[in-house]
């Protein structure tokens, strides 16, 4: 058998664990990191009935009523309906309303710290989940596998890469939120 036949095909596969990846991290934090930061979903406002401390999270969580702002309306989207603010900015009094984004089924505020938290935790998810690709990809270039132990040395340093990257996000989020609301 041919060896960089072989070699093709682990490369593929890294090709492949790389894009899934991707993919992961997209139905992870894509919608909610968008919502957070107000870039995209439905405008509206919510009014809440009552708050509760998630069971899987420390995050409040709100129950309450999603009204559509009247430019969502005309593009169709439904009257009033009970809907969950997920993540809420404080545990609020029955009747308080906030402006929020859907993302399906669910509500978010636009926040630009959890935006930034969600931009580092997106890299580290990105960055735990890729870096086996990435080594497979190195290993199929050069035609035989590579020590592995410089990959741990480059993930610590891709984390905090993560966190700097949330660290810059911050302002841009801050502008995008104050902007798009």
């Amino acid at each position: 058998m041919d060896r960089t036949w072989s070699w093709r095909v682990v490369g593929g596969l890294a090709v492949l664990w790389l894009v899934g990846s991707l993919g992961v991290v997209w139905l992870l934090f894509g919608a909610r990191l968008v919502a957070l930061t107000g870039i995209a979903g439905p405008t509206g406002t919510f009014v809440v009935t009552d708050c509760f401390e998630g069971l899987e999270d420390t995050d409040t969580h709100c129950r309450g009523r999603y009204t559509p702002s009247s430019a969502s309306t005309a593009a169709g989207a439904e009257a009033s309906r009970p809907m969950l603010l997920r993540s809420a900015s404080d545990d609020f009094r029955p009747g308080t309303r906030r402006e929020v984004r859907l993302v399906g089924d669910v509500v978010f505020e636009p926040s630009p710290l959890d935006a930034a938290e969600y931009v580092t935790f997106a890299g580290w998810t990105a960055v735990t989940l890729g870096l086996p690709g990435h080594w497979l990809l190195a290993s199929s270039r050069r035609g035989r596998f590579l020590n592995g132990e410089n990959y741990v040395f480059v993930w610590l340093a891709s984390l905090f890469g993560a966190i700097a990257l949330g660290i810059i996000a911050l302002p841009v989020a801050w502008l995008l939120v104050t902007v798009r609301g």
